[in-house]
């Protein structure tokens, strides 16, 4: 894999769509093997839905929620830590 994009979000519903299609666009164009990771960072609107209809679609598209707001910075910093040692079992869920 050449590319992983990791994008925390919180409560950005409405700009996801976009966001994925520009991804998209650029990796195709350039022939990169990808993913893309939406780390939901405790959303309260419909994100996680959108995550799991571009994760149905595209199979480049992974999803991580976490159940609570930790900040973008927390996130960021620890994401990898976090899947590859399970430190916060139960606190998220994934696609």
């Amino acid at each position: 894999m050449d590319i992983s994009v990791v994008i925390p979000l919180l409560n950005e519903e409405e700009s996801l769509q976009e966001l994925h299609d520009w991804i998209v666009k650029v990796m195709q164009s350039n022939h990169f093997s990808y993913e893309i990771l939406f780390v939901d960072d405790g959303s309260t609107d419909s994100s996680w839905q959108v995550i799991e209809a571009l994760a149905q679609k595209n199979a480049h598209v992974k999803g991580l929620k976490f159940h609570r707001n930790y900040g973008k910075s927390t996130i960021v910093g620890s994401v990898t830590d976090m899947i590859a040692t399970a430190s916060l079992a139960g606190a998220y869920s994934t696609i």
